[in-house]
């Protein structure tokens, strides 16, 4: 890797997909971690399909499921694409020399980053205490999202996408009949779970969908349905932009020895000690 910084983001949704994207652009070596199977609606917002598919593309950037050291060495040498690590053992990842580790999960644990030695941890969103069980938190909810915390957590959790979600009418292996990015009218059916059909309520289009073969508990969010014209289904959201720019400079200055004191998401970061 040279002298490139290595990186390890935590998570494969859409946030931790618009961060590990957003770091690979600024020239770190980054690898992203998911143990288990992902179930992420807005799939086409993520790079969540590398871990079934073998590789997903986010915005002209390219993740890769890395099953072995060779491909995840490769990976990071080459700064070309984004290796995607899947070994249920956090020991196998924290043998590795990372700079910084990202905790980007829904629910981040303070256990698991423990174990995975970094000279920088940094907990996006409610979960993590700066000063205590990682250096930094970066806020991801309320009116300031990308604030960088250096002392105790942030309450806000992730805003809610502007959506209409519907869920499984029963327990079940799920069939996809429809794909994200369709426009879909109310009533018309997106899949199956089991022999139920799954209607959406209204007219839109499918910003998310559940992968093809899942076996899903009733109640679970099976698609996400939006009526905004102007919201990406394919493309990372402003929001997640912001939170990733943020997470960027952070690392840029820590790295150069300078510490930021605020952050303000209209202004850009203002004031450094």
């Amino acid at each position: 890797m040279g002298d490139k910084s290595c990186i390890l983001v935590l998570g494969l949704d859409e946030l931790a997909s618009a961060v590990a994207r957003r770091l690979l652009l600024a020239g770190y070596a980054v690898a992203m971690h998911a143990p288990a199977p992902p179930a992420i609606l807005r799939r086409a917002m993520s790079f969540s399909d590398a871990w079934y598919d073998g590789a997903a593309v986010l915005e002209d950037v390219e993740a890769r499921r890395a099953d072995s050291d060779a491909e995840f060495l490769q990976a990071l040498r080459s700064a070309l694409t984004i290796p995607v690590l899947t070994q249920r053992s956090i020991e196998a990842i924290s043998r590795w020399p990372w700079d910084a580790v990202i905790d980007a999960r829904p629910d981040p644990d303070a256990a698991t980053r423990a174990r995975i030695p970094a000279e920088l941890t940094i907990v996006l969103g409610p979960g993590g205490i700066a000063g205590d069980d990682c250096d930094i938190v970066i806020e991801i909810g309320g009116n300031d999202p990308g604030a960088v915390i250096r002392s105790g957590g942030v309450a806000h959790p992730a805003p809610a996408m502007s959506e209409t979600l519907v869920c499984a009418p029963c327990t079940g292996l799920f069939l996809a009949v429809a794909a994200i990015g369709d426009l879909v009218s109310a009533g018309q059916v997106v899949g199956y779970v089991g022999s139920m059909p799954v209607e959406v309520p209204l007219f839109g289009r499918l910003r998310g969908l559940q992968r093809s073969g899942l076996h899903l508990p009733r109640s679970a969010p099976v698609a996400a349905i939006t009526t905004d014209r102007r919201a990406p289904v394919d493309a990372i959201d402003r929001t997640h932009q912001l939170i990733a720019r943020s997470i960027a400079f952070v690392i840029d200055r820590e790295q150069q020895g300078d510490a930021i004191d605020a952050w303000d998401s209209k202004l850009g970061f203002r004031k450094f000690l």
